[in-house]
């Protein structure tokens, strides 16, 4: 960090930057949460407002050179700067000087490998690619409990079928899909595991005979169900866990309900998406055709505007994938049908569709400012959790198990008594 720059900063930001680079294991979890909220609530204006529902954020006004420089992005930059977090970062912080000290804040030591890689070929049978990685990851990331395994909303098993044969410890999967449960007891016996499933609703079926005493793990399991897995770790005193959480604005509640007393931030379920809006995992022709869906999405509110007279933006349920394939007139009179628009006899459909390319043109690159927010939102969710479970005498620990090439769900919070 230049002088100049650093005498932009504040002193209390100066702060976060310096305790965390040196690492968490000199600085509680509960500090760290307390910094994460203070961050995020001071700069709510910037990561809050979303370019997709408001055409002009407020913070345009505020930071005119900014809005001229994001709106001037070619394709390149654009698509460089959307795949390079640092990078970003650090174009904004030419402007937004504060924004300098998120990697720093965002930073986690990366998980000791347990266990080498060789891993009997067997055991990936059945196993697309790149979740194979992640489990392998996560198997490499994680020492033997020497007790019962409980895999939280494991599919079929892949996982639990794993750490079983590995680890030579029973494992019992929890899993609602009952064709996967199915599936996952073909797999077990074929193989000769030691792995039980069984049929369980987590949220609202009885898990606590499975939990106690046992050691819990989750991959990947979203929103509420790995927010019940902690209040059951807790509510059941399980021996220990390894959980690595995701989709985290899944869930029944409007709101999101922090687990630590105390903090500031007050968030809706909607705007939790935004600690999961990543898209390194997400393959060209995915890409293209979000990007077709937002634009026409775009059009489609513009559209909206002039017919009802209503600037506000106005929610509406996803569009299926199948519309795209009906073409724009299509997908607007499918889209204008289901949400009971009038439309009038004659329409300039090239014309909406213009517009439509031209606001995404915009929302692209005003919602970059909004994305380098994504990660201290989504460990400010992290630390709240693990707060929680230290609170609650746990011994905790919270590291990255893997590169965020690979998942960028890559946060893994391990706790034993």
């Amino acid at each position: 960090m230049t002088q100049e720059l650093s005498d932009t900063i504040p002193e209390k930001v100066k702060l976060v930057a310096i305790v965390t680079r040196r690492g968490d294991r000199s600085l509680s979890y509960h500090h760290r949460l307390k910094q994460l909220d203070q961050f995020l609530v001071e700069n709510i204006r910037f990561w809050k407002p979303h370019p997709f529902k408001i055409e002009r954020p407020g913070w345009c006004l505020e930071q005119p050179e900014l809005t001229h420089a994001l709106l001037g992005l070619d394709d390149s930059s654009l698509a460089s700067y959307a795949a390079d977090s640092s990078a970003l970062i650090s174009f904004i912080s030419d402007y937004i000087p504060q924004m300098a000290v998120i990697p720093s804040m965002v930073e986690l030591p990366a998980t000791t490998h347990q266990h080498d890689c060789e891993i009997e070929s067997h055991l990936n049978t059945g196993i697309p690619g790149r979740k194979w990685e992640q489990i392998r990851a996560l198997y490499q990331s994680l020492e033997n409990p020497h007790c019962g395994i409980i895999e939280w909303c494991g599919g079929k098993g892949y996982l639990g079928r794993l750490l079983s044969e590995k680890w030579e410890q029973p494992v019992i999967t929890l899993e609602y899909n009952q064709l996967l449960v199915d599936a996952g007891r073909s797999l077990a016996d074929k193989f000769n595991v030691n792995q039980q499933f069984k049929h369980v609703d987590v949220i609202n079926g009885a898990t606590d005979i499975y939990l106690r005493r046992n050691h819990a793990i989750a991959l990947h399991a979203c929103g509420d169900l790995h927010r019940q897995l902690i209040h059951q770790i807790i509510n059941t005193k399980a021996a220990s866990f390894s959980i690595v959480p995701c989709c985290y604005h899944l869930g029944r509640n409007i709101r999101y309900t922090p687990f630590t007393d105390g903090l500031k931030l007050n968030i809706s379920r909607e705007t939790l998406r935004l600690a999961v809006s990543e898209t390194v995992t997400a393959h060209h022709n995915e890409i293209n055709q979000r990007n077709q869906d937002m634009a026409w999405k775009l059009a489609f509110q513009q559209l909206r505007t002039e017919l009802t007279g209503c600037p506000d933006y106005q929610s509406f349920k996803p569009v299926p994938k199948a519309w795209l394939k009906e073409g724009f007139q299509g997908y607007c009179q499918k889209l204008c049908e289901r949400e009971k628009l009038i439309l009038p006899d004659v329409i300039e459909w090239s014309q909406w569709e213009c517009k439509g390319e031209a606001r995404h043109h915009d929302v692209m690159r005003l919602q970059l400012l909004r994305q380098c927010f994504k990660r201290v939102l989504e460990l400010w969710l992290i630390m709240d959790m693990a707060v929680y479970l230290q609170g609650q005498a746990y011994h905790v620990k919270v590291d990255e198990f893997c590169q965020r090439s690979l998942t960028p769900r890559n946060i893994l919070i391990q706790g034993s008594h």
